[in-house]
């Protein structure tokens, strides 16, 4: 079959129609037909100028276009602040007419260099104070602004329930799942569905929404039990490539199906929503001009006969995107209509497509030379090039790389081997919480479970997962310690203290907490195999598995639940007493002496100076950090502190792991903060790491044979000298580890990437 890969669109059988772009608004990503038969589309700003998004109204049958209003002239844009640039797959329609939206941002601020959203992520002046939720009246063009819902979060797509009460939208930087309740203005959060961003929604009959991750794993929402289910089906690539696999267009079947099809080297995926039985029906490239190099899909529609029609972009030399029809139901096969390329016009990428009550699909353009644009086709008429068709005149067009600050702006921890462990691809998401990780001879072991204590065993070099064991089952870890090189100690949520081998994968019972004590927290671990923890009320414990004790230590209480007790020797604790005070404190005495120095601490809230984490180095001295991040020294003697600052404005440091006796590895942040990883050594001070993401978008992470990952709430660190790894474990219910080998640190010979 002669597919005629040159030829475009008849000319004869369109409508242009170029939507403003003057001021260098160059996209769209949300364009959308009423059930009252209207058509809105929003114009955007991507990347390189800071820009907000209008909405207008468009006419399917002449292309004019009515402007309905300005973000930057209903809502307060800050100069400063990166601004409202989109509104992005997130309109949808109230019962009564009116229209319901939300804000995103790939636009950076006036005085950046490029978008750094997660750069200036913490930043009070310079990041993004949060997407806006608007409702809109489109006789009037009265906009009612209902306010951020999750500050600092960018909204990225969003849909009304069955039950118009409710929106629901997806986050872009934490890759969670929200709801607003537009009647009480309440926002629950409903945990991680992504590793970032992933922006489409789509409803069934009966009102389950579905989404998926970044990398491809299918999940559904049911609003009546308000569960996340994972559906544990998941887009792969026909190339076996890792690009960005999430789900990116749907459509409704007349067999009460959904059409399903993810955004690079896509396939079509038929979801029986009833059975969740899953049809593939295959990649989505023309059968005999399969791509070598990864292709895209852009929109997607169905006709009343439910012909399928999208764009297939591909990179195997130059090409705008070609418009693709497909009877699927039929048993045919993608067939080629022509380049998009109106008046030498090339189209890069097609963002939504949608059939008017006429028969004819209406594209949008965005992103490339002459964007943004819609271009209407009368598909009634249209059919596949014949072997005469003329070619298109193709003018080669490379989109500018405006990301042009580089290395600076890259925020991924540098070393000589990275691997993600993605534990949400092969375990229930409830479960896979790490609250605990150790390296140990080429596998990496994590404490894990929702509501048992589950033990899983991971591949260090491929990232797969070994195998899981249901080390205890009558309630969920709670707290863990280290008790050698092969053994932890887990403390269950119903009292008990597991030993866990975890080369052996065996636990056993070797603590239960005596009735009327409710223990939270282990520490550490004391001389004898002992543990230190402590209760809700900050009373702190030894408990001694071998005589079956428990002994309360008279005069210590931990000052707020992060508080951390600094193990400096078999018998001494360091901690904080009241404000900034520091404690030594003496296990077998117990007694408490107040040092002679201060904790670090910002002026006018010291009750923010608690010590949340530290390490002794080899020579005695202590390096500590704060609930406010204030890193310091306390020098052998107890004399003497020197303050290392922080890192941002907010955020704690904690879990501190020796590399060595003179290198600490630390994480900077809490649940809501962007976790980083920092270093420090006495020669080279304080040093931001990075954040543990594998975003491959980055171009020396392109080719990394890995996963991808962004872990936001970091848990837990694990070091192993054997080999220097240095493992990252994720807080939260999509969780997963990130290793490093041989991890870089700048001013040591490290690179920035």
């Amino acid at each position: 079959m002669n597919n005629n890969l040159f030829a475009g669109i008849p000319e004869e059988l369109t409508r242009f129609t170029q939507l403003p772009n003057q001021e260098g608004h160059n996209a769209v990503w949300d364009f959308v037909r009423s059930p009252d038969d209207r058509f809105y589309v929003s114009v955007c700003g991507e990347n390189e100028k800071p820009l907000t998004a209008l909405l207008y109204e468009y006419y399917p049958k002449s292309g004019e276009l009515r402007l309905i209003f300005d973000v930057a002239k209903v809502w307060i844009v800050d100069s400063q602040q990166m601004p409202p640039s989109k509104i992005h797959t997130s309109i949808d329609f109230l019962p009564d007419g009116r229209l319901i939206m939300a804000t995103h941002n790939t636009a950076p601020a006036p005085g950046h260099k490029q978008w750094m959203y997660e750069q200036y992520y913490e930043h009070p002046w310079e990041g993004y104070p949060g997407s806006i939720l608007m409702i809109v009246d489109p006789d009037t063009n009265e906009v009612q602004v209902r306010g951020i819902p999750v500050p600092r979060e960018s909204m990225y797509g969003g849909m009304l329930g069955n039950d118009p009460r409710y929106y629901y939208f997806l986050g872009y930087m934490r890759g969670h799942l929200y709801r607003i309740d537009l009647e009480t203005n309440e926002v629950k959060d409903y945990g991680k569905v992504s590793e970032f961003s992933s922006c489409r929604l789509v409803k069934d009959a009966q009102g389950r929404l579905y989404g998926s991750s970044y990398t491809g794993g299918i999940w559904r929402f049911d609003p009546e039990r308000e569960k996340v289910q994972d559906l544990k089906v998941n887009f792969v690539s026909p190339n076996g490539t890792k690009h960005r696999r999430q789900f990116i267009f749907a459509v409704h079947s007349p067999r009460n199906s959904l059409f399903l099809v993810d955004n690079m080297d896509g396939e079509m995926i038929e979801l029986h929503t009833e059975t969740l039985a899953v049809t593939r029906h295959g990649p989505i490239h023309l059968r005999n001009e399969t791509p070598v190099n990864p292709y895209g899909i852009g929109g997607l529609a169905a006709d009343d006969n439910f012909v399928l029609y999208y764009g297939l972009k591909t990179y195997d030399g130059y090409f705008p995107i070609r418009l693709v029809r497909w009877d699927i139901l039929k048993g045919g096969e993608p067939e080629n209509l022509g380049l998009i390329a109106p008046q030498g016009k090339d189209s890069q990428y097609i963002c939504e497509m949608i059939f008017d009550r006429d028969g004819w699909l209406h594209m949008v353009d965005v992103c490339g030379e002459f964007s943004p644009y819609i271009l209407a086709v009368d598909l009634k008429k249209l059919q596949p090039p014949g072997p005469g068709a003329p070619n298109v005149p193709l003018r080669p067009y490379t989109e500018p790389d405006y990301n042009d600050v580089g290395r600076p702006a890259f925020m991924h921890i540098v070393a000589g081997g990275t691997r993600t462990m993605p534990l949400h691809q092969y375990m229930s998401w409830n479960d896979t919480a790490v609250r605990h990780v150790r390296s140990i001879a080429e596998r990496v072991f994590t404490i894990n479970g929702g509501a048992q204590v589950l033990l899983a065993e991971s591949d260090a070099g491929t990232g797969r997962l070994m195998q899981t064991t249901v080390i205890y089952d009558g309630g969920a870890p709670l707290s863990c310690v280290d008790v050698d090189g092969r053994r932890t100690a887990v403390l269950t949520a119903d009292g008990k203290i597991v030993e866990t081998d975890l080369q052996a994968g065996t636990g056993t019972i070797i603590f239960e907490t005596p009735e009327g004590t409710k223990l939270t927290k282990l520490h550490l671990t004391l001389k004898g195999n002992r543990l230190l923890a402590s209760d809700p009320a900050g009373a702190v414990y030894v408990c001694d598995p071998q005589k079956r004790s428990l002994q309360l230590l008279h005069g210590l209480v931990l000052t707020e639940p992060d508080a951390h007790p600094i193990r400096l020797d078999d018998d001494r604790l360091l901690l904080s007493g009241a404000a900034d005070e520091l404690v030594l404190y003496d296990l077998a005495e117990e007694r408490a002496v107040t040092l002679p120095v201060k904790v670090p601490s910002i002026r006018g809230r010291t009750f923010r100076a608690t010590v949340t984490g530290g390490a002794a180095l080899a020579d005695g001295t202590v390096v500590a950090g704060t609930a406010d991040g204030m890193l310091f020294t306390l020098s052998a003697d107890h004399r003497k502190t020197t303050s290392y600052a922080r890192l941002y404005s907010s955020g704690q440091l904690r879990c501190f792991v020796r590399r060595n006796g003179e290198e600490v590895f630390g994480v900077y942040g809490g649940a809501r903060d962007a976790g980083h990883v920092f270093h420090f050594s006495r020669e080279h001070g304080f040093t931001d790491l990075g954040r543990p993401r594998v975003i491959k978008d980055n171009a020396e992470l392109r080719e990394l044979d890995s996963e991808w990952a962004s872990i936001h709430s970091i848990s837990c660190l694990a070091y192993s000298p054997e080999d220097d790894s240095l493992c990252v474990g994720s807080g939260e219910l999509y969780g997963c580890v990130v290793r490093y080998t041989n991890v870089a640190v700048p001013g040591q010979g490290g690179e920035l990437g």
